[in-house]
């Protein structure tokens, strides 16, 4: 092979890995804005079903004083919030649980913090709102909101 023939080979090997560094650029750019797409979408989700949560709330707590069609409008919201729930069950999204009744860090977002002698600090007296995570690579899609003991 000849010194000319050598040089061209190593320019067109020089020009393909260029290429393959762009390109593996790139799929990385387009993969990180598929993801905070995803993100973005899923976080409008979340705030959906917190709405839902909101009302289905409200009407129970006024339940005892609801005529025949606000009733059948709570099951209709009911009906609705179960189905975009099921939906993210069925793509590997979750409630986050608190099986220990304990405040994870890692997991919440501790909005406000009471006195509860009787109870251990950071034991969970109320979850503001629900805390998503992907079952699927343990990813915290969104903190839980939540209140938690803490004495003083």
């Amino acid at each position: 092979m000849t010194v000319e023939k050598k040089a061209q080979l190593r320019e067109k090997l020089i020009g393909f890995q260029r290429s393959i560094a762009d390109l593996k650029r790139e799929l990385d750019r387009q993969a990180q804005d598929f993801s905070d797409r995803e993100t973005r979408l899923l976080s409008g989700f979340f705030e959906v079903m917190d709405a839902f949560e909101a009302l289905e709330a409200n009407l129970e707590a006024k339940k005892e004083s609801l005529d025949k069609p606000a009733r059948m409008m709570k099951k209709n919201i009911q009906s609705i919030s179960k189905k975009l729930y099921r939906t993210f069950t069925s793509n590997g999204i979750e409630r986050i649980r608190f099986e220990e009744g304990k405040a994870n860090m890692a997991q919440c977002k501790i909005l406000d913090t009471r006195q509860a002698p009787d109870l251990p600090e950071e034991t969970l007296l109320e979850i503001v709102k629900n805390g998503y995570i992907n079952t699927g690579n343990g990813k915290v899609l969104r903190k839980a909101e939540v209140i938690t003991v803490h004495n003083n």
